[in-house]
């Protein structure tokens, strides 16, 4: 619900924002369009120049496209053809697609000519009847390039002759025209997407088959993830090589500016309906923590509005409740995390209180009611005239905090954001929400699975695959259910059993139930809790307990609700790997620690 000029109430009507390229200066949210006719007329202004390649050079979601469609909107309008081509989407076929585009591209009477000039070079029959058809309609001009790309590429010798045949044509296309240098403009989109072998394909087509007068290239790519995604494939040195050599004009597209960004934001907010729900804080978020990318943007509010209309339970607490709360969830998941936890803690409250005590040390004006912060983790009551004293406090306080405390602090869009969540009314209710495990649908969902082995009693230690590595995790945790809690995604698992892993998980609940199953088989890792059983170091004195009873000397990973100073400090202490709390982290360290201890059997 959202509050009307006249003070009443209404229902609001969020829209999702498609993705769609933007094709004319009226949805350039960004201001492009002035960039677009600085590179159009290069083009037109180089005519005696071609055949030559530009490359507009910009990163995932930046609007390279939109880019490329404002250029080609001018140039049409300019009396300029064009013609797009995909090469994701044309894969393997790529050069077929490629070329026959450019043919489209050229006058009916000139495709007849040509089809014809190569009839009489290899007898072909049938001539009449497909020029009947070019002369009838748009479908016979495909046909005929169809017809004459399956002559072409019939043998090897066929294929030889297509540089040749879309020489003449093109010549001839550019002769035709109403007057000198005629040009057509090939767009060539999402190359950054393709593997080597298109990128090459792709490559020697532009320079071995369509390098002719008139002809100008216009494609869009990101180099620098072009270079990653063909790292290792078939042909990719020489896919970026061909690429180097047949781009004459490279344009990066630069970032966009905190003016541009904040029209971008202003423009999708208006057209979502979300307009009331981004302020100007909440919007320097939004463009700090996206980097200003238009597409990560743009799903973000995607987000919402999908989960504001699919979800009734967030129509209780309100639009600007649940823009906050995904907000958390996208850019602080560490905090998020804590917010939604089980226990008792209000770490937002929390937060807040040390963000103030903290601003009050540092000014050397804290006051008796800051004092309580100390006393509430257990520190004598410090005597608040002495400002010295206090930041020593400060700093040995924080070793018991969230490591993400201190570095939040320091970031006033986010004090702002919490602060105004923690100021509605609903929020304690919000909260329970949360812990319940009503949370919006993350951006990115990972699926979890378990090992689907029978329980321990029923079988002893996994043998050594024939063709595999066997790798055995206990995992330690009084709260680990193997039936319902998942300790490694499905994505990890599924990687490293690519890698030749033959990967079991073990549940234990506690010291006793890990001491008797080491006692039976020794694992590859352990993974384990910290807080157990209202003890906050249960996980650190068993590890303690086991080093000293030399039961497991190996890798251990602590996965925990908080991580702490003092709980890392304590971690390196034991020798352990380390201490985190974010499910993506532990994945990536599982996998580390598997393939050390391959490498060392």
């Amino acid at each position: 619900m959202m509050t009307t000029a006249d003070g009443n109430t209404a229902r609001a009507r969020f829209v999702v924002l498609n993705d769609e390229p933007v094709e004319d200066g009226r949805g350039d949210l960004l201001g492009v369009s002035e960039t677009a006719r600085s590179l159009t007329d290069l083009i037109t202004t180089s005519r005696s120049s071609t055949p030559f390649t530009v490359a507009i050079d910009a990163g995932w979601g930046t609007g390279k496209s939109s880019l490329m469609r404002l250029m080609r909107s001018q140039l049409e309008a300019d009396g300029v053809p064009t013609a797009w081509f995909n090469a994701w989407t044309s894969g393997p076929d790529a050069l077929e697609v490629l070329i026959k585009s450019v043919l489209l591209s050229f006058d009916r009477s000139i495709l007849r000519r040509g089809y014809h000039r190569l009839a009489r070079r290899r007898r072909l029959v049938g001539v009449a009847r497909i020029a009947a058809a070019v002369a009838l309609s748009a479908f016979g001009l495909r046909r005929l390039v169809d017809d004459l790309w399956q002559r072409l590429t019939v043998d090897a010798k066929a294929r030889n002759e297509i540089r040749d045949v879309v020489r003449e044509m093109a010549e001839e296309w550019v002769g035709s025209g109403s007057g000198p240098d005629r040009q057509l403009v090939v767009f060539v989109d999402d190359l950054d997407r393709c593997q080597g072998e298109v990128v090459l394909t792709v490559c020697e087509a532009i320079k071995l088959y369509l390098d002719v007068p008139g002809l100008v290239f216009v494609i869009g790519c990101d180099q620098a993830v072009l270079a990653r995604n063909v790292q290792g494939t078939e042909g990719a040195a020489r896919a970026l090589e061909h690429l180097e050599k047949i781009v004459q004009v490279n344009y990066r597209a630069p970032v966009p500016d905190e003016a541009a960004v904040r029209r971008l934001i202003d423009g999708y907010a208006e057209r979502s309906g979300t307009g009331e729900l981004f302020h100007d804080g909440l919007a320097t978020l939004v463009a700090q923590r996206t980097k200003r990318n238009p597409r990560r943007i743009k799903r973000l509010i995607n987000s919402f509005v999908l989960e504001y209309r699919l979800n009734r339970d967030w129509q209780r607490f309100g639009p600007a409740a649940l823009v906050r709360i995904i907000l958390l969830q996208h850019f602080y998941p560490g905090f998020y995390r804590l917010l939604t936890g089980t226990g008792d803690r209000d770490f937002t409250r929390e937060f807040l209180t040390y963000t103030e005590v903290r601003a009050a040390c540092r000014s050397g004006h804290p006051t008796d009611e800051h004092s309580a912060f100390f006393t509430g983790l257990g520190f004598a009551e410090p005597p608040t005239t002495d400002r010295d004293r206090m930041l020593a406090l400060l700093t040995e306080a924080e070793q018991e905090l969230p490591v993400e405390f201190p570095q939040l602090a320091s970031n006033p869009e986010f004090v702002s954001l919490l602060r105004e969540l923690r100021d509605d009314p609903e929020f304690d209710t919000l909260r329970t929400h949360l812990q319940l495990g009503v949370h919006p649908v993350s951006e990115e969902p990972v699926s979890y699975t378990v090992d689907d082995q029978p329980p321990y009693r029923k079988r002893k230690i996994r043998p050594q695959p024939e063709n595999g590595f066997a790798c055995n995790i206990l995992w330690i945790d009084d709260r680990f259910d193997p039936a319902v809690d998942v300790p490694v995604s499905h994505d990890t698992l599924a990687r490293v059993r690519n890698r030749g892993f033959d990967i079991h998980i073990e549940p234990a609940d506690c010291l006793r139930t890990a001491q008797r199953k080491l006692a039976q088989w020794t694992p590859d890792l352990i993974i384990s809790d910290i807080s157990r059983d209202g003890d906050d170091a249960a996980g650190f004195d068993d590890l303690a307990a086991l080093r000293v009873e030399q039961i497991y000397e190996g890798p251990v990973i602590f996965y925990t609700s908080i991580v702490t100073p003092a709980r890392i400090r304590r971690a390196r202490e034991l020798g352990a790997f380390g201490v985190t709390a974010d499910p993506d982290e532990l994945d990536k360290w599982v996998e580390v620690v598997l393939m050390k201890q391959r490498l060392a059997k």
